[in-house]
């Protein structure tokens, strides 16, 4: 018998919203990252690059060149960052699940772009549920159901030379209780722990919701991330095969490079409005 916890299955994908996707290109490239050939979505004007892993990805969110009609992303592609979690599973199932919560969710609707595999034209099809942003939940939040996802993961994949392999955490800057409270009513799921540090867990990652304060004290830092205010999509953690190469990377980009008591390392992009912090894959 299936229960909510079954029809959230995972983090599907993330989105960072860019201003310009060459410039975000090569940022992220110089970071040890690999990206897929730039991909068109037929609506909404929009276009992107991939960063693939395991069962997840990055994708990295900008104008095609019109940007008239990337209008419903203006806002957000003008103060870039992390701005949407796509969640695995079920488009109608996820639709059942958000309506009978209470929750507005779009009809399941069909998005396609064109992909390039190794010199081959293809679509890329999805079935996309999408949640209305509230001010519990400023940023993108829907269900990304793949109808072709060989044409997404597939052997021409180029693997990443820093390493990264896996999405291990999504971490939410929220000081209310009322976000918790959302999260857990999209998710199907409660929260564990405190105010200050509840954890959802989802598939293979978590979900961490963090104060302000815990923010602070976990990245020896406050949180910068523009003009921006919480609750907000502040970074994401990942597993690398190949942590000394990730670290070796992140520094000849430039950046700070934090260590974490675990072994890892995080960097803050402010240009990108991210916080990306590095953990082994065991």
């Amino acid at each position: 018998m299936s229960t909510n916890e079954d029809i959230v299955q995972g983090i599907d994908h993330l989105i960072v919203m860019v201003r310009d996707l060459d410039r975000a290109e090569r940022i992220w490239q110089s970071l040890g990252f690999a990206t897929t050939p730039r991909g068109f979505h037929r609506t909404g004007g929009t276009a992107n690059h991939l960063i693939m892993l395991d069962r997840t990805y990055i994708e990295l969110l900008g104008s095609s060149g019109q940007p008239s009609a990337a209008a419903a992303y203006s806002d957000m592609m003008a103060d870039p960052g992390l701005w949407g979690t796509a969640l695995r599973g079920s488009a109608q199932a996820l639709f059942q699940l958000w309506s009978a919560a209470g929750l507005q969710p779009s009809t399941p609707v069909d998005l396609a772009r064109g992909v390039e595999i190794e010199g081959r034209d293809e679509v890329a099809r999805f079935r996309l549920a999408m949640l209305e942003r509230t001010p519990e939940l400023p940023f993108l939040l829907f269900c990304c159901e793949h109808v072709t996802p060989q044409f997404v993961w597939h052997p021409g994949v180029a693997r990443h030379p820093n390493g990264a392999r896996r999405l291990r955490e999504l971490i939410v800057l929220a000081e209310s209780g009322a976000t918790r409270s959302s999260l857990e009513r999209v998710l199907g799921r409660p929260a564990t722990g405190s105010a200050g540090g509840a954890v959802l867990r989802l598939g293979e990652s978590r979900i961490s919701l963090l104060s302000a304060a815990s923010f602070e004290q976990r990245f020896r830092q406050a949180p910068r991330f523009g003009t921006r205010r919480e609750p907000l999509l502040a970074g994401f953690g990942l597993a690398s095969d190949n942590l000394n190469r990730a670290r070796e990377f992140a520094e000849r980009a430039g950046h700070r490079v934090w260590e974490t008591v675990e072994g890892g390392f995080f960097v803050h992009l402010p240009d990108e409005g991210v916080m990306i912090e590095w953990s082994s894959e065991q």
